[in-house]
């Protein structure tokens, strides 16, 4: 072989050793860095290719053979192309109903607590069971308190002061809510406390908190659907089959005082990233008449 001969062939050749070597070394490091499927099959097709260029160019391979070769090589990369384009779309629905079931769920554990809370208000103790609570969300009344007209930016006249206090004490302060209040309720109503109300009436709790148009229109724009009260007690994404786990105390001692106290808490069924451990989400403890939620600290 002559000096121009092998120079032509190290040419011919220099290409496909490249993309050998290449190959080799991307086989190598999925192997060892446990690349996934679409990795190893995309650097085996790349080591096959580059051998057979190499056995082309080396002049040891017919073109109908490589043609033939070419074509089901084409086949395996669009088969390898398909599959690499459902794994990422797997991952895409995979996060995005992630990202759906934990906000649904904080959703869920903020209404349990807020609810829980109302229950508190009125028995004084947390419900200790989920038909308790959703009885009382779908019937419950709650103390709400009615306010119309504006405290006068004034001070209390003597006679004001008189009939509130019947004393003769100074007169140094703007009218309070209270002294209106009462005022408002006299015989000697001011023209400037006609109209003015603070009542405290027995509203709904479902239709004022969980069937306002507010709440109602926030649900609907993160995707949430319909607030139900019978969801309540369900882990997001389980149909129906995983519950939250409810620990109430009717009394823990906080400091002199004492509080009811109560924990909800549940495992995700998703986790941030697929295959990896799932998440836990919960709010209150079961030890202190803290409510807050886990979520709330990051």
């Amino acid at each position: 072989m002559n000096t121009g001969n092998a120079s032509l062939l190290m040419k011919k050749l220099s290409v496909p050793v490249l993309f050998l070597i290449l190959g080799f070394l991307l086989i190598f490091a999925g192997v060892q860095q446990k690349q996934d499927n679409m990795f190893m099959v995309s650097a085996v097709l790349m080591f096959l290719g580059s051998i057979l260029s190499l056995l082309y160019s080396w002049g040891n391979l017919k073109s109908n053979i490589l043609y033939i070769i070419g074509v089901a090589a084409g086949i395996i990369a669009m088969v390898t192309l398909y599959l690499s384009w459902k794994s990422v779309d797997d991952t895409a629905t995979y996060t995005a109903n992630y990202n759906l079931c934990r906000g649904k769920a904080i959703q869920n554990l903020t209404d349990i607590r807020y609810a829980q809370k109302a229950y508190s208000e009125v028995n004084g103790t947390y419900a200790k069971d989920w038909e308790t609570l959703v009885e009382f969300v779908k019937n419950g009344t709650v103390p709400y308190v009615v306010a119309e007209g504006n405290i006068p930016a004034r001070l209390i006249t003597t006679d004001e002061r008189d009939f509130l206090y019947k004393d003769n004490r100074a007169i140094d302060n703007n009218m309070s809510e209270n002294e209106a209040y009462r005022l408002s309720k006299s015989p000697i109503c001011p023209e400037d406390l006609k109209g003015f109300r603070r009542d405290t009436i027995q509203v709904s709790l479902i239709e004022t908190k969980f069937k306002n148009k507010s709440y109602s229109d926030s649900r609907k724009v993160a995707g949430f659907g319909k607030f139900s009260a019978d969801s309540l007690p369900y882990i997001p994404f389980t149909g129906g089959k995983k519950m939250w786990k409810l620990s109430v105390k009717d009394s823990v001692k906080v400091g002199e005082d004492y509080f009811p106290a109560i924990n909800v808490s549940g495992v995700m069924p998703f986790a941030k990233i697929e295959g990896t451990k799932a998440e836990s989400l919960f709010f209150g403890k079961i030890t202190t008449n803290e409510t807050a939620g886990s979520w709330e600290d990051e």
